[in-house]
């Protein structure tokens, strides 16, 4: 009886666990699901959900699990499973829209606003190493946006800056406070120095997902730029995006992930700007001189996503080509940046990269004719997998 006891306690709290991990999965679906006016939708959206309640003339046609709206508005709709209303959401219907897809390399360079402090490290004072930033409580990760009541424009202005006795405004996570800190005199360079190291800014090559030809902007890389050794992610000041050119390809590997790497050269290869780096990707303005004439998609949404074959366009030989893919299972839940779970098919591009490589983040995500996201990550242990972003979630930060 005891036995019984214990595994039905058991029982249970697998049960109250499945059910409370099930539950969040539901709430952390979009509030906003959006569909196109006389196109056909899934109303299944995964983990048995489905979206029900929508006014009888909104949708023109049921078949299946696909819907096709007739009417444009927002309504209101449930979100179920089986019979039980989980959530309420906001149905927008819309008219279709279109971007076009890029696919190409891109060298980038954004300055953040602010100076991150990437490490503490003593200082060599008076034949003494002390450190006078872990004496006034800085840590790796802090955000300096000014030094004496002036904003550094780089790490070089910092010397300059310091005073005896100065005062730091630094940002830590959400919260920005003063701090008081003494800087001491290098014994080697003569100068006040804080017994720290910071940076400003971020450089590498990626890949633009799309161009939108009515306001020239564009979308990239589907994840934010953060620090490497921090883990910050780069508040944008300013920065640029200009041509890149394939160097070399480093082939991916189970345990060690590839990499492409490009060359960019400055002011006369600048082709748009960069005014916005979020967990959804990198944007700006596209010089109308430097946009180029990419094909043009229709815009696919998630409720029209499905798995299956898919293709995505990515430069690893000098131009944008077209490769093979299947898209493995939508999370249209959970992680802005990895909606999608997709493996790399295509013989050509295995043989080139062996999967998904570093540089291939932003490539455009095709599927039935339509751009619906962009490759974001690779898993380490299996580099012919990984996770793309929806493309909704790029055009909702742009």
């Amino acid at each position: 009886m005891k036995i019984s006891r214990k595994i039905l306690c058991c029982l249970f709290s697998i049960f109250i666990s499945g059910s409370i991990i099930y539950t969040d999965i539901l709430l952390s679906f979009p509030s906003d699901i959006t569909m196109y006016q006389n196109e056909a939708h899934y109303s299944a959206l995964g983990v048995g959900a489905r979206i029900s309640g929508v006014p009888d003339d909104v949708f023109a046609s049921s078949q299946g699990d696909k819907v096709t709206p007739i009417k444009t508005g927002t309504y209101t709709a449930k979100l179920k499973v089986g019979s039980i209303p989980i959530r309420t959401i906001r149905l927008k219907v819309t008219q279709p829209k279109s971007l076009c897809a890029s696919g190409s390399l891109v060298g980038i360079r954004i300055h953040n606003k602010g100076l991150i402090v990437t490490n503490l490290a003593p200082v060599l004072s008076g034949g003494k190493e002390v450190s006078p930033a872990q004496s006034a409580g800085i840590l790796p990760g802090d955000v300096i946006l000014d030094i004496n009541g002036t904003a550094p424009n780089g790490s070089e202005d910092v010397p300059a800056l310091l005073e005896k006795t100065s005062t730091l405004t630094v940002r830590r996570n959400n919260s920005i406070k003063s701090v008081n800190i003494s800087p001491v005199v290098d014994d080697e360079s003569n100068t006040l120095r804080l017994g720290l190291w910071v940076r400003d800014s971020s450089a590498g090559v990626g890949t633009v997902t799309y161009l939108s030809p009515d306001t020239l902007t564009y979308g990239a890389l589907g994840h934010g730029i953060s620090d490497n050794d921090t883990g910050v992610m780069f508040d944008v000041s300013h920065g640029t995006i200009e041509n890149s050119r394939v160097l070399s390809i480093k082939k991916g590997k189970r345990g060690s992930p590839g990499q492409i790497s490009g060359s960019f050269q400055g002011a006369d290869e600048l082709i748009g700007t960069v005014s916005k780096n979020c967990e959804a990707g990198i944007f700006g303005d596209i010089f109308p001189a430097s946009a180029p004439c990419y094909k043009e998609y229709p815009i696919g949404v998630m409720s029209q996503a499905e798995c299956g074959d898919a293709t995505i366009l990515s430069t690893v030989d000098g131009e944008v080509r077209e490769y093979k893919i299947s898209i493995l299972r939508l999370m249209p839940y959970g992680s802005t940046t990895k909606g999608l779970a997709i493996r790399i098919t295509d013989p050509v591009l295995l043989e080139k990269t062996g999967g998904i490589v570093q540089g291939m983040s932003g490539s455009p995500i095709i599927q039935n004719g339509k751009i619906i996201g962009a490759v974001t990550h690779v898993l380490v242990n299996d580099p012919t997998r990984g996770y793309g972003i929806f493309i909704e979630n790029m055009l909702r930060e742009n």
